[in-house]
């Protein structure tokens, strides 16, 4: 996500002195990277757990890049990055589909696993145990995989005890599936922003003018 001032730079420059406008691009730089450093914090410790299970307490601050170097504004690059690592390791893909949504597909062939709606495989959390993914329940001699002779669609299915009840359907197989964006990164990133950043730069400009005034 990159936040930017350049849109409005021209309309405070004219309800400031020729001083003030002189201090304007390094307070809107250090606006810009408080208002990154903000979202950052916010998305690590609040809107991740939020909105995911959260399996390792430092996954996201992790992810997230540092707001230095290049994510940084100057008060000649007026914009600030906050962003998952562009490459390596570190870069995971699907932290944007999660983001804005899409779809993920499998190759080889192969499908993906979609619990049922009345599979009973999420635990209170929403997660799927190890014991009960496709692998592991396909080990049991009571679970299998049919297609509906109705919908032509592969399933995972369960037999019960008693043989008169109908199969329980464990997983959908599907080639691709479609993923809502579960991770409100830049909703919740351009709520945070349009809040702090008139008080950023409120004390941000303040700081500047000051400091301008004891180096004159």
């Amino acid at each position: 996500m990159n936040i930017n001032v350049r849109s409005n730079a021209s309309t405070v420059s004219k309800a400031i002195d020729a001083f003030g406008k002189n201090q304007i691009p390094f307070a809107m730089a250090n606006t810009l990277n408080d208002a990154a450093f903000q979202i950052r914090k916010n998305t690590i410790e609040n809107v991740w757990g939020d909105n995911n299970i959260v399996r390792k307490s430092n996954f996201m601050s992790a992810m997230i890049m540092p707001i230095k170097g290049t994510n940084r504004a100057t008060k000649k690059k007026l914009f600030a990055v906050v962003q998952n690592y562009p490459t390596g390791r570190r870069h995971k893909d699907y932290l944007q589909r999660a983001a804005i949504g899409g779809y993920k597909t499998v190759i080889d062939g192969r499908n993906i696993a979609i619990p049922g709606r009345e599979s009973g495989l999420r635990n209170a959390k929403g997660a799927v145990p190890k014991s009960k993914r496709p692998r592991q329940l396909l080990n049991k001699k009571n679970v299998f995989k049919v297609t509906s002779r109705r919908s032509g669609q592969e399933l995972i299915v369960e037999r019960p005890p008693k043989m008169a009840r109908p199969l329980k359907v464990l997983y959908v197989l599907e080639p691709v599936a479609s993923i809502d964006n579960y991770f409100k990164f830049y909703e919740e990133a351009d709520r945070l922003a349009n809040k702090v950043m008139r008080e950023n730069f409120r004390k941000n400009f303040a700081r500047a003018k000051a400091s301008a005034r004891r180096f004159k």
